[in-house]
């Protein structure tokens, strides 16, 4: 547990090397194997790898926060309160890209790369200004009532719609931040599934193209794919990942001394 202020955040450090944040989804549950097995103890092979708890989530104090700038200060103040080698390498996936953009353009000194998993789309998608909003807090909606149930996931889902029903303006100010503040020029991987779903060709043109531009960014950008997997590509295709994260701790600076 690390004070992080009004509070404290939940934290996993393990193995040896240069650092490798990983920000998990839109539950925001990091510790505790989120992420899967297999990538975690192949990334500590030659990395020390953090993994966290958002606050209000899993066994981190607080509230959740409202917003994506919130998510990234909280992070930042964590790692320094943990005291591990920075600049580092930032895994985000799902949502968790959205909080590690955010991160890049707020705190640019922190970041030695960069390693997108099938990130969440930032901006304003297309169709109906209704319909967006609309399905945003549907879904929002059916988790609460999913979780009003119990079982043990119940919380996990009460936790993600809280996110779910920020979303939205999460997107917007991420886009925000990457047009008025900017990516540093650092090491980026954008990794998509190969085994997408089915969605209306506007959306899928809409998510590529704000994949593209997350590569074309940067002068040292990637886009891989993940051929086997579909959004769970930690869990289904760990190997990729660990392919990326490799790529960019190879071509990181050394820390300063």
């Amino acid at each position: 547990m690390v004070d992080v202020g009004a509070y404290a955040l939940h934290a996993q450090v393990r193995g040896n090397g240069p650092t490798v944040v990983l920000e998990c989804g839109g539950a925001g549950q990091g510790v505790g194997g989120a992420w899967g097995e297999h990538l975690e103890s192949a990334l500590a092979e030659h990395a020390t790898v953090v993994t966290y708890d958002r606050a209000g989530v899993g066994r981190s104090g607080g509230t959740q926060a409202h917003t994506v700038s919130e998510m990234a200060d909280d992070l930042h103040r964590l790692l320094r309160g943990l005291r591990v080698e920075l600049p580092a390498v930032f895994v985000g996936w799902s949502f968790g890209g959205l909080v590690v953009q955010m991160y890049a353009a707020r705190h640019s000194a922190d970041v030695a790369g960069l390693v997108l998993v099938d990130p969440t789309v930032t901006g304003t998608p297309p169709g109906l200004p209704f319909a967006r909003s609309l399905s945003f807090r549907l879904v929002s909606w059916l988790l609460r009532r999913r979780a009003s149930l119990g079982g043990k996931n119940a919380r996990s889902l009460r936790e993600l719609a809280g996110t779910v029903s920020d979303m939205p303006q999460a997107m917007r100010d991420t886009a925000e931040a990457r047009r008025e503040i900017g990516l540093p020029p650092v090491p980026i991987r954008v990794i998509t599934p190969g085994r997408r779903p089915r969605m209306p060709r506007a959306h899928a043109h809409y998510l590529a193209a704000d994949h593209r531009d997350l590569v074309e960014r940067s002068p040292y950008g990637r886009l891989m794919v993940a051929d086997r997997a579909s959004h769970q590509i930690p869990l289904e295709q760990p190997e990729i990942i660990v392919q990326a994260v490799t790529e960019v701790l190879g071509s990181r600076p050394p820390a300063p001394h």
